[in-house]
């Protein structure tokens, strides 16, 4: 049978082309809500909260435009960190308008907080959910269902979940958010009920995902590989499995002469981080590695291309992430809440790990960029804004929260710290925030270039070398600006 094949830039320009179609049909339909534009408008957090709650009060006979800004609330709330007054909005957003996303947003908020009734009321909205037509089928509910179920006793509920041709726990390409957390979940109550080999397939990733350092995951991971046949002991397992994660890494970055720096965080926390020297004097790049993956894997390219660019490079493992997993600092996939104060803590990580690469370097007056990959964006703008020995910023495919985006506008006015946006084709919706948030900028403080190869995060870099040559022409000229003082706080 004839195959025809096309050659790969042919596919590459196909994708942008009909991406570029969606964009413009998605910018020419139904405008933006006042919430969604209120998404945009808040200066940060607290801001965007009092906005909402406004905006709810004005048009309270409006259910729809009101459940929206009380959704959005209790968004914020609980990335905040205020459980009570989350729960508070999206109750407010169920009566008003009752849409999935605030359902599974209480559902979610309830097991993870596990106070006195949280489990009656979720299971309740569980069964509400499961009720609608085709709701037990996706996998979403289905999980949250069977969670819910096998708390209140229901040993049953847990046989489906555990099923190896059945079960989404099971499937790689399951539509599941946050699938290491539910993992971890399920996987002591697959050992409770006997089932050894589901719970070592459900614990024994995080093992390596942590390098064997979260002590939680690693006393699961090794109750689970009792009585298995893996012809050898837990320990040797394990010592392997972390063996084999850190190869490709390993081999990459040492024979690009890189160092493992520790560096001590102004609250005591020690992180690892991986320096890869430059030039003498050369302005460091200090680089977020992504929590999910392997980092060289994922940064193998842009890393290339900064160092090709006479800067050095500086891979810094967030807090809970492979290296800087402890038992004070657990797996970042695993925590539930919180994710404004990860950002901050992240963004003065990144500014501590500048000064660490500095002495590495024998640089007494470092000067260098903040990259953000992925969700990391929001710490590397507030790692900008803060240290004036940060001259820029670089997003590599950032993902940006809803609830971030006028925080992350505002931020970057505010500072008016020059920002490269890496955004990739996959993500449409995502671009079309990032063309919103740079449109309210001065033009002269954004750039915003499109990657030609699909994926997430800094493997966008990976397209050829033009994809990284278009961030070092960019950041040649923004580097000659005479060294910044470096803040006064210690580090």
């Amino acid at each position: 049978m004839f195959r025809p094949s096309f050659p790969r830039t042919f596919v590459a320009a196909l994708v942008l082309a009909l991406v570029g179609l969606l964009r413009a049909a998605l910018s020419a339909a139904e405008p933006a809500s006042p919430v969604q534009n209120l998404l945009f408008a808040a200066d940060d957090p607290a801001d965007l909260r009092a906005r909402l709650l406004a905006h709810a009060d004005s048009v309270s006979a409006d259910a729809l435009d009101a459940g929206e800004a009380w959704y959005w609330a209790g968004v914020s709330w609980e990335r905040a960190g205020h459980a009570d007054s989350a729960l508070v909005a999206f109750g407010r957003a169920r009566a008003l308008r009752g849409n999935l996303e605030e359902t599974l947003a209480e559902i979610d908020l309830r097991i993870a907080r596990r106070s006195a009734g949280d489990l009656d009321s979720a299971a309740a909205l569980a069964a509400r959910l499961a009720a609608q037509p085709l709701g037990r089928l996706t996998d979403e509910v289905r999980l949250r269902d069977a969670w819910i179920r096998t708390q209140r006793g229901d040993a049953a509920a847990l046989s489906p979940i555990l099923d190896a041709r059945r079960s989404p726990l099971f499937r790689p390409h399951a539509g599941i958010a946050r699938r290491p957390l539910w993992a971890w979940r399920f996987a002591p109550l697959a050992l409770a009920a006997g089932d050894g080999d589901a719970a070592w397939r459900l614990a024994s990733p995080l093992v390596a995902d942590t390098r064997g350092r979260d002590p939680e995951v690693t006393r699961l991971a090794r109750a689970a590989s009792v009585g298995r046949p893996i012809g050898t002991d837990y320990d040797h397992w394990q010592q392997s499995a972390i063996l084999r994660a850190d190869t490709t890494e390993l081999a990459g970055l040492v024979g690009l002469g890189a160092r493992l720096l520790t560096v001590k965080a102004e609250d005591g926390a020690a992180l690892a981080a991986w320096y890869l020297p430059g030039p003498r004097e050369a302005p460091i790049a200090v680089v977020t590695a992504p929590i999910e993956g392997e980092a060289l894997v994922a940064c193998d390219s842009l890393i290339v291309q900064l160092r090709r660019g006479g800067l050095a490079v500086v891979l810094l493992d967030p807090r809970g992430v492979r290296r800087s997993a402890s038992a004070t600092e657990p797996a970042a996939l695993l925590r539930t809440d919180g994710q404004d104060g990860t950002q901050r803590r992240l963004a003065r990580d990144l500014s501590v790990t500048l000064s660490v690469a500095a002495r590495a370097a024998g640089t007494a007056s470092p000067r260098g960029l903040a990259v953000g990959v992925g969700p990391a964006a929001m710490a590397a703008v507030l790692a900008s804004a803060d240290d004036p020995r940060l001259l820029a910023v670089l997003l590599a495919g950032p993902e940006i929260a809803p609830t971030e985006r006028g925080w992350l506008r505002a931020t970057l006015a505010r500072s008016g710290t020059p920002a490269f946006f890496e955004s990739g084709p996959e993500n449409v919706f995502e671009n079309l925030a990032i063309e919103r948030i740079v449109a309210e900028l001065p033009p002269t403080q954004t750039r915003v270039a499109d990657s030609r190869m699909p994926g997430h995060g800094a493997a966008l870099f990976r397209a050829d070398a033009a994809e990284g040559g278009r961030v070092t022409a960019w950041l040649a000229g923004i580097l000659k600006r005479p060294r910044a003082t470096p803040p006064s706080r210690p580090r």
